[in-house]
């Protein structure tokens, strides 16, 4: 028999969810807690299944069909809300208040560009505009009026929702402009070296992940470039558009800064109030300025070691407050992991290399469809390398290694130089190329052999 109290807590998201979450699991960590989780029918009353000491939810797709005037959809949300309403002792996780300010991009991007975190300059929001128009001359007038160049992203307004909310496009040029579906948000493109950082926050807990993202891109005659956001950014995700152009494969890319990641949550909490955010933050090539291009309720977080017990953690931490009638402490974000993901080498005998600090330094870059600004293939030879590129990327891609190292410390937020020379002598900086697989780097030490 547990030796805490039994305290309900009502949950909702979709079967997909359910299924990515392992249910069973997450059931069997809240029960050893004393929590019991029970999954809300949503076309019965709240009433009914209740009490409840707290809910947790994913409800965003279910609230962006009652901003659309979905019948059954605002009938959901309005019934939740009442019970809600009802119950100001039970915990929510979180408020459909909170939830509504990032559905829609425009928003929150408008959020985040009047807060106080791009006063100083270093971390913004690319410069964006809602176009709501095929008007080419209209749309490139609004465009102009933000300080929107070419080459520009274009994601559509809502960011929850369906699956084209990850359907996006690069435009570079105007009459790419004529391939948008409105209404969206064109917004620039911020050359990051194809790395992206997605920070996973779990109440005043975080991860920071890397992923691949996007390569360079300059403005050009090129055609409209489609693409699925979640495709390009998976953990071992292989595609043309995240390899590095030939003349690019020795760009370096710097370790994120712990203290400018943890202004990010710490700000976007406040503004947001979110318990459950994902926030993904790209680094500009020539800046070095933090970039904030995505926000989501409630992401996936199966990178996230231990993520049941701290989402039950955080569970009962909101029940205690309630139950006590406490006010929340002042927040302080808390990096718990930063999960980096180093290229692994195949060498010229097709064997993989295990020292991946040397592989970033000695990386030899392999020919793929170049579509940058300084360089031109022929046909014949663009289709070869890539074909080469291709077999290259699937070989990788069989080979990916899996190597924790220690936790993040808290008095640090990069790897420094000066271990970095004591293991070879070298600029503690990595080489980009396109391959990822998972790994966990120190906040104070280099990256390590992997054994």
């Amino acid at each position: 028999m547990s030796e805490f109290p039994c305290r309900r807590v009502g949950y909702w998201w979709s079967e997909k969810k359910s299924r990515k979450l392992n249910a069973t699991e997450l059931t069997a960590v809240c029960r050893s807690s004393g929590l019991e989780l029970v999954k809300l029918d949503l076309d019965r009353s709240f009433e009914d299944q209740g009490p409840f000491a707290a809910i947790v939810h994913k409800m965003s797709d279910i609230l962006v069909k009652a901003k659309q005037d979905d019948p059954q959809a605002k009938a959901i949300c309005a019934s939740f809300q009442n019970y809600v309403n009802s119950h100001p002792e039970m915990a929510v996780i979180d408020s459909l208040e909170n939830v509504d300010k990032v559905l829609d991009r425009y928003n929150q991007y408008k959020i985040v560009h009047e807060s106080e975190i791009c006063d100083e300059g270093d971390i913004f929001i690319p410069a964006f505009v809602e176009l709501a128009t095929m008007n080419i001359l209209e749309n490139l007038s609004k465009m102009k009026s933000a300080g929107i160049d070419f080459p520009v992203v274009c994601k559509p307004t809502m960011a929850h929702g369906s699956n084209r909310s990850h359907q996006m496009l690069i435009i570079f040029n105007e009459e790419g402009l004529n391939d948008i579906m409105v209404p969206c948000i064109v917004q620039n493109f911020i050359n990051h070296n194809a790395v992206l950082y997605k920070l996973f926050i779990i109440g005043d807990e975080y991860f920071v992940i890397e992923r691949p993202s996007l390569k360079n891109f300059c403005a050009s005659d090129q055609k409209t470039i489609f693409f699925d956001s979640n495709e390009i950014s998976k953990p071992n995700s292989v595609s043309e558009l995240t390899a590095l152009d030939d003349n690019e494969s020795y760009t370096p890319t710097v370790w994120p800064e712990k203290k400018k990641m943890d202004n990010i949550v710490r700000v976007l909490h406040k503004y947001l109030g979110l318990d459950l955010l994902g926030i993904d933050v790209v680094i500009d090539n020539r800046t070095g300025h933090y970039a904030i291009i995505d926000m989501n309720v409630f992401p996936g977080y199966s990178e996230a070691d231990n993520f049941y017990h701290l989402l039950t953690n955080m569970i009962l931490n909101k029940i205690h407050l309630k139950e006590s009638g406490g006010i929340e402490e002042s927040y302080e974000p808390k990096l718990i992991e930063f999960l980096s993901t180093p290229v692994l080498k195949i060498d010229e005998n097709g064997q993989k290399s295990t020292n991946a600090f040397q592989f970033w330094m000695d990386l030899e870059p392999k020919a793929v469809e170049n579509h940058s600004c300084s360089s031109v293939t022929s046909d014949a030879s663009a289709t070869m390398q890539c074909a080469e590129d291709k077999n290259l990327q699937r070989a990788q891609n069989e080979m990916l290694l899996f190597h924790k190292q220690s936790d993040v410390q808290e008095d640090s937020g990069v790897e420094t130089s000066d271990s970095c020379d004591e293991k070879k002598n070298k600029t503690c900086h990595r080489t980009v190329k396109h391959q990822h697989s998972k790994k966990i780097a120190s906040n104070n030490s280099v990256v390590k052999e992997l054994r």
